[in-house]
């Protein structure tokens, strides 16, 4: 009996150091190379953006213009915090943020900042479109105007700014500990109001005040050009819809798990589980936006391939110009 009992002992020790050699593996081979799958993928998909966005038929869209300078702000903070990741887990390398008091500072700010901004003009876009599906008697239709777009766009700026502005306030350079807060608790609050309730919320109840109009608008007499007019707010509407559902998922399971990492700071946490919460998967809102525009916006994906075809055959008409002007220039030459 006590000879079992040893035997099993040891072969939960054995299971123990196995996982934890697994747990090992996936932390220093695989994780570390999240944020640099993260950043080429965010890159493509920034590319994508910014070549489709700019297209005529797209350049002067309103909610285009939001979705657009979402797509900047997506690529800065990629490059700001997921690009580094990499060099600091794969090669040890790291930005000189706690160096100094103001450093400090200034880092926190952009890590609270740029994230609640590149959210922010995702909740433009929907109060755009939900604007836009208003009646046209009604005030709110006036953002949809282009002269109103950089004030909007300024504005936005301005409230992402101020909604984290404590994230700084609330951090400082500590001696042993690093870039730190110096009120865990209030920090954790109020970024857990902000940035997990507040924006998810709002954008949800917008996409169902836009839901409800789109469904009144369906009741209205209307003759071809108004419904073509209004075939294309829709697809508009159905891609920003899948934007913040997806956005709002990454968000709430985001927050969960800071939540019950916060509340239970004081519990014995592994690197690999700092690793997977707080560096790592929140990413994903940075990455997807054109990847979920391709495959749920027909104009989209309309403007995309006709843009790559304008640029094959811009291409053919340069190798044919050429091929055109080389048997000239040697005709001339013998002569």
């Amino acid at each position: 009996m006590i000879d079992n009992n040893i035997t099993t002992t040891v072969d939960l020790i054995q299971t123990s150091k196995s996982v934890s050699n697994d747990l090992n593996f996936v932390s220093q081979n695989i994780l570390v190379y999240l944020p640099l799958f993260f950043f080429i993928f965010g890159l493509l998909g920034f590319i994508g953006n910014v070549f489709t966005y700019l297209q005529p038929q797209l350049r002067s869209n309103t909610c285009c213009i939001y979705s657009l300078c979402g797509s900047f702000i997506d690529i800065i903070t990629l490059s700001l915090d997921s690009f580094p990741n990499y060099f600091s887990g794969k090669y040890g390398i790291t930005l000189p943020w706690s160096t100094s008091s103001g450093l400090c500072k200034f880092s926190i700010f952009l890590w609270a900042f740029l994230p609640y901004l590149a959210i922010s003009f995702l909740y433009m876009a929907i109060i755009d479109r939900f604007a836009i599906t208003c009646d046209h008697t009604s005030s709110i239709r006036r953002i949809t105007q282009l002269r109103i777009v950089p004030r909007m766009i300024g504005l936005t700026i301005l409230a992402s700014g101020l909604f984290t502005l404590d994230a700084p306030l609330n951090h400082d350079l500590v001696p042993i500990y690093g870039c730190v807060s110096v009120n865990p608790t209030l920090t954790s609050i109020v970024y857990i109001i902000f940035s997990g309730l507040l924006q998810p919320i709002t954008m949800i109840t917008f996409v169902l005040l836009t839901y409800r109009n789109v469904r009144r608008s369906r009741g209205r007499v209307s003759d071809a050009v108004q419904t073509n007019r209004r075939n294309l707010r829709n697809q508009f509407i159905v891609t920003i819809f899948a934007q913040i559902l997806v956005t709002t998922f990454i968000s709430i399971q985001w927050i969960i798990m800071y939540m019950y990492f916060t509340f239970t700071l004081n519990y014995p946490r592994t690197l690999v589980q700092f690793s997977i919460v707080f560096n790592r998967f929140f990413y994903l809102n940075n990455v997807k936006a054109f990847y979920i525009t391709i495959l749920t916006s027909r104009v989209f994906r309309k403007a995309f391939m006709g843009g790559l075809n304008n640029l094959y055959r811009r291409y053919i008409r340069q190798q044919m110009n050429v091929s055109m002007i080389n048997p000239f220039t040697q005709t001339r030459n013998k002569n």
